[in-house]
């Protein structure tokens, strides 16, 4: 696998290193999407006590801001809800990122494979924090605020106007059993939604005639990723309750299952994108990139997690190798 190289960075590579120091290697507006699971502050280990904790993130996510692209995501796990609180008014009050989903990640399966766990957790007598946590949280936020308008909203509003038409208009086309108009081109029109081709061809019936598939990449490359999963295949795919059991023990007290980091990698950014992970851990981000085709860069400054990392990134390097080999003698 030929190694690229980002400014001083190699991609692909895990750093032994503070994240803080890394990112300052990093070029401006260079990276697709950050996903970052920071200690939470909460004495679960000793990197886990961090003194100053609110200034130390922000420090961070100051250079996460640097050096993403205006159409990037951030993602970062926690579950201290009060300290969350704190940094997401630290975010509001000194970044340009805006606030998208709170995701809660359920670590009980829907098919109970963890039963047994679940049971041992809440089995204990004398319990007193009030409801035994099997959950996380997931914040996702964007540099890019939300588009008021799409490229098909903007030009229904301009013929509307030029034409004389009215919204009672557009509902005709669609009628209810009883023949009553339909409120299906709302949301189109007020931008939240983009019409499918045929509802843009019966729209055009009333505007006159606009190439779809141009307005569609015009308002593709305009926007930040989010590549809405199939729901047949997976329903937790696109709602902000994830159903993911615990990862397997990899070595790593607090690591996040493979999976769950596969979705966010599938929804916030394409084939090829640069992911960051700025608190690599045992390399799941990692695995997660390469196995659908991304590219990452990682930092952490334990050495065991590092060589646990690696040898868990041995199979995916070697199936890309062969993969770019056999591209190559075609």
């Amino acid at each position: 696998m030929s190694i690229e190289q980002m400014g001083s960075i190699k991609l692909n590579h895990i750093y032994q290193m503070d994240c803080i120091e890394g990112l300052k290697l990093i070029p401006d507006k260079s990276i697709g999407l950050v996903v970052i699971d920071p200690p939470y502050n909460i004495n679960k280990a000793s990197w886990d006590n961090i003194e100053n904790y609110i200034d130390w993130m922000g420090s961070i996510f100051k250079e996460i801001e640097r050096v993403l692209k205006d159409k990037g995501s951030l993602y970062f796990f926690h579950n201290d809800f009060l300290q969350v609180v704190d940094i997401q008014n630290w975010l509001k009050e000194n970044t340009e990122f805006n606030f998208k989903q709170m995701i809660t990640w359920n670590k009980i399966n829907p098919d109970f494979k963890n039963y047994g766990y679940v049971q041992q957790r809440l089995a204990i007598n004398g319990m007193r924090n009030y409801y035994n946590g099997f959950t996380e949280y997931c914040f996702f936020y964007t540099l890019q605020k939300e588009n008021v308008q799409t490229p098909f909203s903007k030009i229904i509003h301009a013929e509307m106007k030029k034409k004389g038409l009215r919204e009672i208009d557009f509902r005709k086309l669609k009628t209810s059993k009883n023949g009553n108009p339909t409120g299906w081109c709302s949301n189109v029109m007020l931008g939240k939604n983009i019409p499918t081709k045929q509802d843009w061809h019966l729209i055009c019936s009333l505007i006159g005639e606009y190439d779809y598939e141009h307005l569609l990449k015009t308002y593709e490359n305009d926007r930040y990723p989010f590549n809405v999963a199939n729901v047949k295949q997976d329903l937790r795919a696109n709602s902000n309750v994830w159903l993911y059991p615990p990862a397997r023990n990899q070595g790593h007290i607090t690591a996040k299952p493979v999976e769950l980091v596969e979705n966010i990698i599938f929804h916030s950014s394409n084939e090829g994108d640069v992911v960051l992970d700025c608190f690599m851990g045992s390399g799941t981000t990692a695995v997660a990139a390469l196995k659908n085709n991304r590219n990452f860069i990682g930092f952490e400054t334990e050495p065991k997690y590092i060589e646990i990392a690696n040898k868990r990134l041995e199979p995916s390097i070697m199936n890309r190798s062969q993969k770019a080999v056999r591209s190559v003698r075609v």
